[in-house]
């Protein structure tokens, strides 16, 4: 739908609130572990809350200029509300309960912590790749052109699989069936709801048919 004059601040809201929702939630589980056990790595909680933090603010800069939607059209079809819910619940979840493994480290800790570094630094090579083109709606520009360098040369959504790769990182860091209930159930089926709802706009677009057929969605040669 046309937006002309009004102003898009849904993505801005529900990033302040994410930001002060784990800053509050960290505090608590920080809080907790302290008067459990000195084995726990506390600093390596406090590690990844911060790289967490450090990912939102990076990303910041789009959702600011994701409010002014003047000009541009969208067709989120409240895929990016849905989309926002399934990886705020998912953080949140993974600070507020109790993880398996809540006494001692293990590999699960460097391994979730390797893995959510990986996914971020892969999600964030995709949107410095896309460019003026990227955002966190669906919509596209008069100009909007067809990108096939960097990740794109291998898959036609690499800012999500980031995105999975980043929170199968969580998951296995603070593992706890609710977070992983949450990825899985929530999370998962939004980024493939989304990819099939912004693919009916990018079919549109001339060569993106071109470029589908010899690139997957976000599995090479599966999906």
């Amino acid at each position: 739908m046309a937006l002309s004059g009004k102003k898009d601040i849904a993505p801005l809201i529900m990033w302040v609130i994410l930001f002060a929702g784990i800053v509050v939630f960290a505090s608590i589980r920080l809080c907790r572990l302290f008067k459990i056990s000195n084995e726990y790595p506390i600093y390596l909680d406090i590690t990844f809350v911060i790289l967490y933090l450090l990912w939102m603010i990076i990303e910041l800069r789009i959702t600011k200029k994701d409010v002014n939607t003047e000009g541009k059209k969208t067709s989120d079809v409240m895929t990016c509300q849905l989309y926002g819910t399934g990886q705020a619940l998912t953080i949140l979840s993974a600070l507020y309960f109790p993880s398996a493994w809540q006494h001692k480290m293990n590999a699960f800790h460097f391994a979730g912590i390797s893995l959510f570094c990986v996914g971020v630094c892969y999600r964030l090579w995709a949107i410095q790749t896309l460019g003026q083109f990227y955002s966190h709606r669906v919509r596209t520009l008069s100009q909007h052109q067809i990108v096939i360098s960097g990740p794109y040369k291998f898959i036609r959504h690499p800012a999500y699989l980031g995105m999975v790769v980043a929170n199968i990182g969580i998951s296995a860091y603070f593992f706890n069936w609710a977070t992983i209930s949450v990825f899985l159930l929530i999370l998962v089926p939004a980024i493939i709801l989304r990819i099939a709802i912004e693919e009916k706009t990018l079919f549109k677009i001339e060569g993106y048919t071109e470029f589908a057929q010899k690139r997957k969605r976000l599995i090479p040669a599966i999906w």
